[in-house]
């Protein structure tokens, strides 16, 4: 399985068996030990395959074989801000973490609010060959919240929904105006649910903020947005998605409004599931991360969620910085974490703490993300195209300069020995990673 490792961007796996690994489909109820065999591309079959032979054997026992993954959320930078990070260097760590499709941010400079930018970066993206991009188009002219985007040639342009990233819209005509556009169109809305007046802290209000005196942020401007924008959602019949929720009234809200039969589904960011606010003692800048880490009673709602699906999504909430972006006073620090070279490790940790399972973190990574942004789902099915991700979850090695493939210094792990990382990731069958 040492292949995952190899530099393989450009070779197409023509036939190939995957021996004894785990096979982990949620959407097909599928957790067993088996034989695969990829052939042209796609997968050509499933089981005890002792008698077939192939071009290339790989001996998989110990790894987990799952559909691949797509990212709800994350932030590629390049066009003007290389400095901390690249398209092609951030889908080439995307890859790495068992990804196939992103849903970038709009908060690109420039915003994504027009047809040439979305253009531009999908191609710089096809040009790198790691990843496939479905962009999140800004839902306002340059993300202002005064003017509507042009949604429908957006989404013409390949645009999967839209979205103000993290600016809050305050006035609610506009606000109104935005759910009936997308309505009309059958366009979904992502919604990163913080109020900006109640939001203007820089980590949890709780005691270590009181501790360390640092303005802190309420759960209230998370649950006063979501209220607030679930009552858009219902008034105009919008599809709407949650992007990085963070706390246990976040999700109560959300179990509510599906109960009542809302169209409505949300996310939550891999740094939620393992962090908490203790985590900033000392003015740690790497985490240093908007929606801000929250207390450890919110952690454990947040991975309840998960696994009783009332959250449906993992997502990266990648963010690469240079080292000068982290470094000053606390407050006065970039916000965000890289996180594509830390995720495995960090599914593992929960897998291996008793947080989390191996199929309810595929489900929420693969099935319903994949779901949610295109509408179907990818699954390990005889005849399907092979997006396959290969996990070693035993793997053990150090996150440093040598090792990571972000390009981003925010790693909050670095010089840390890890365990758990992709082996090998298929598009198509194309060898991404």
């Amino acid at each position: 399985y040492e292949i995952g490792m190899r530099d393989w961007s450009s070779d197409v796996c023509s036939s190939d068996l995957i021996r004894g690994a785990r096979l982990i489909d949620p959407s097909k109820q599928l957790d067993q030990v088996s034989d695969m065999h990829v052939q042209g591309g796609r997968i050509k079959s499933i089981g005890h395959l002792a008698e077939q032979s192939s071009d290339l054997e790989i001996d998989a026992t110990g790894l987990i074989l799952s559909p691949r993954f797509l990212d709800l959320h994350t932030c590629l930078r390049d066009l003007n801000q290389i400095q901390k990070g690249t398209i092609a260097s951030e889908t080439q760590a995307a890859a790495s973490a068992g990804f196939t499709h992103l849903c970038p941010s709009p908060d690109t400079q420039p915003c994504s609010d027009s047809g040439s930018v979305i253009s531009l970066i999908k191609s710089k993206a096809a040009a790198a060959g790691f990843c496939e991009l479905l962009p999140v188009a800004a839902l306002t002219q340059d993300l202002k919240g005064s003017q509507l985007s042009n949604m429908e040639a957006l989404a013409q342009a390949g645009c999967i929904g839209f979205s103000n990233a993290g600016y809050d819209i305050d006035n609610n005509t506009v606000l109104l105006r935005c759910y009936e556009y997308a309505a009309t169109f059958g366009l979904k809305v992502l919604v990163q649910a913080q109020d900006r007046q109640l939001g203007d802290g820089h980590m949890h209000a709780g005691a270590t903020a009181t501790r360390m005196g640092l303005d802190g942020i309420l759960v209230i401007a998370e649950t006063l947005s979501i209220s607030r924008h679930l009552q858009f959602m219902q008034h105009t019949g919008v599809s709407g998605h949650f992007n990085q929720l963070t706390s246990a009234a976040g999700v109560d809200l959300i179990r509510q409004a599906k109960a009542q039969g809302m169209d409505v589904t949300a996310d939550v960011g891999i740094a939620h599931l393992c962090f908490t606010d203790t985590a900033i003692e000392g003015y740690q800048s790497q985490y240093h991360v908007q929606p801000p880490l929250r207390e450890g009673s919110d952690r454990k709602a947040l991975l309840i969620g998960i696994e009783d699906g009332t959250l449906d999504a993992i997502c990266s909430a990648h963010q690469p910085h240079e080292s000068a972006a982290k470094c000053a006073p606390f407050a006065a620090t970039a916000t965000g974490m890289a996180m594509y070279d830390m995720l495995v490790p960090l599914i593992q940790k929960l897998v291996h703490t008793g947080d989390l399972t191996w199929p309810a973190a595929i489900r929420a990574l693969s099935c319903n993300s994949t779901k949610i942004a295109v509408g179907t789902s990818t699954s390990l099915t005889i005849g399907e195209a092979a997006n396959l991700t290969l996990i070693d979850p035993s793997h053990e090695w150090t996150l440093d300069a040598s090792s990571q493939l972000s390009r981003g210094t925010n790693q909050a792990l670095a010089q840390q020995k890890l365990k758990g990382r992709v082996q090998l990731t298929l598009k198509d069958g194309l060898v991404t990673y």
